[in-house]
């Protein structure tokens, strides 16, 4: 399974639809005895669901949902499908505990048809006028607004039905989630992150969307798309949900893990919002402050003579580092990491470039159990060996010294070619160690880590 948070979405299983509903007009979807989808197909005219909106019956624009993406000549070619009589695709409502409707798909198709009959173009700052554009065969509307019209015209634009099927409030929320992954069939499908908002609000989805503002936390991810379609809300969960918890605890799926944690405090309180608020800054400054741009990020190093520089994967986010990163930190108070920073760093890069059990558990099945168990003990016991002021191995340089040589002469001392970045750099023992050594400053030499792996191999 990729380690890149946008491809990390699991597989579906649901059984399918059921015909054994006793009321003609709900079906029941069942996917075991405990999980129930009601679901009601109804039709409403356009006038209707105009006169819901200005009501206030009708929730257009969710907070979950995106904002309205169709420029002018899409929406115009809507308006113009509806008047040709062209069906449109069928637009799905979730009903909310106080009756209202909210959309879940459809909504960039409703807000065109809404917007048209209202006048205004919803985009930008300021609404400008909804004139016609772009269209085909009714080429004489063009540049004509829904006033413009004639008023038989207009009449057939507010008397056009629209076929929606309800998500009723009496549905098994787990269930619920899966089903609006199927339900949901608009050319963007709804990803697990947005799916969550429509399903689960409340003051923990507002908490979620504050914090995928916070401004350093959008500088360490540094992916807009993720934040639009809300994947940094999803991210923000999983560090709750882990963090949250004794890590034994935790059985997969992660999205299920993930739901679990926002259903059960869905509707939390301020105090307890403030404590998970506390928590993720936290864990946020501190790894902005040990990691900086690097965080959450994989360094490879160097694998072959021909390709001994190690890079940095800078482009994914790997969330299997996200998680010991950020829920490790939150395991301790920022004095206790005070002066540690440089031993943390090292000993994060230790584990990516030379602990293989490690590095597996980041890369591979990064969601089962054994692996999330494998890289949160060895993460886990190497900051509480650090903060505990344990005596770091005889054997193992300071940064200080690294950043010394690094700084005079950043030149591989086995292969003779430069090191591009320090985070590819060890320090070996000129005088092996295990011939008796002495790791000094004098017995130091700077070399690329793959150059001093290999060295080290041939020694042993």
């Amino acid at each position: 399974m990729s380690d890149e948070y946008i491809n990390e979405q699991e597989e579906l299983e649901i059984d399918g639809f059921g015909d054994d509903a006793e009321d003609p007009d709900e079906v029941i979807v069942d996917k075991h005895d405990k999980e129930k989808i009601y679901w009601q197909p109804k039709d409403f005219s356009i006038r209707e669901l105009n006169i819901m909106k200005t009501d206030g019956e009708l929730i257009l624009r969710p907070q979950y949902q995106r904002n309205f993406v169709f420029d002018k000549k899409k929406a115009s070619r809507l308006i113009e499908s509806i008047l040709l009589e062209i069906p449109i695709p069928v637009i799905y409502f979730a009903e909310e505990a106080d009756g209202k409707f909210s959309v879940i798909d459809g909504q960039q198709r409703l807000t065109s048809f809404l917007s048209f009959v209202n006048g205004k173009f919803p985009v930008g700052k300021g609404f400008t006028d909804f004139t016609l554009s772009g269209l085909d065969i009714l080429t004489d509307m063009n540049k004509k607004t829904f006033s413009d019209l004639d008023s038989a015209i207009q009449s057939k634009i507010r008397s056009t039905t629209l076929h929606t099927i309800i998500i009723k409030k009496e549905s098994d929320e787990d269930a619920k989630f899966e089903i609006f992954e199927r339900l949901n069939t608009g050319s963007v499908k709804l990803n697990e992150d947005e799916i969550r908002n429509s399903v689960y609000r409340g003051p923990y989805i507002d908490l979620l969307d504050e914090l995928a503002n916070d401004p350093k936390f959008e500088e360490l991810v540094r992916k807009p798309n993720y934040k639009t379609r809300m994947f940094y809300r999803g991210m923000i969960l999983r560090f709750f949900a882990i963090s949250g918890q004794n890590i034994g605890i935790y059985r997969p799926s992660m999205k299920k893990y993930c739901n679990k944690e926002l259903r059960e405090s869905r509707n939390m309180s301020k105090e307890r919002a403030d404590d998970y608020r506390k928590r993720f800054r936290k864990s946020v400054d501190l790894c902005f402050s040990i990691f900086g741009e690097n965080a959450f990020r994989r360094f490879n190093p160097g694998k072959s003579e021909a390709d001994r520089n190690g890079s940095w994967v800078a482009s994914r986010i790997n969330m299997a580092l996200f998680d010991v990163q950020m829920c490790g930190f939150a395991m301790y108070d920022q004095s206790q990491l005070q002066g540690h920073y440089d031993e943390i760093r090292e000993a994060m890069m230790d584990l990516m470039c030379n602990d293989k059990e490690f590095s597996d558990a980041i890369e591979l099945k990064t969601s089962g159990r054994e692996q999330m168990n494998i890289r949160f003990k060895k993460w886990l016991d190497t900051l509480d060996s650090i903060t505990k002021g344990s005596p770091p191995s005889p054997r193992v340089f300071s940064y200080a010294v690294k950043k010394q040589l690094f700084d005079e002469d950043p030149t591989c001392k086995l292969c003779g070619n430069r090191i591009m970045a320090i985070e590819d750099a060890e320090v070996d023992h000129k005088d092996p160690y295990n011939n008796g050594g002495p790791t000094t400053l004098g017995n130091a030499q700077l070399a690329h880590r793959y150059c001093n792996r290999r060295k080290s191999d041939n020694l042993t």
